[in-house]
């Protein structure tokens, strides 16, 4: 297996890191990231880190109570 060392930026290195699973090398995890199969939103949430899952589900939440503000839950015509 031929190898090629590659350049990239500290940031993309931790967010690569924070994508690889138990027992998966860094060719793996790039590989899985960039086949062509769309992913569904559940498999790309679990690709996330748990403290950016945390984020977007307090963001929903957030988002959620304030439209429930603005629009009633039941309208009648």
């Amino acid at each position: 297996m031929a190898t090629k060392t590659i350049n990239i930026k500290d940031s993309a290195y931790q967010a690569l890191k924070s994508m690889k699973r138990e027992g998966e090398s860094f060719s793996d995890v790039i590989l899985r990231l960039t086949q062509g199969e769309r992913r569904n939103v559940t498999e790309f949430v679990r690709s996330l880190s748990p403290d950016i899952r945390e984020e977007i589900a307090s963001s929903v939440i957030r988002a959620k109570k304030e439209l429930d503000e603005v629009i009633p839950r039941e309208v009648t015509f």
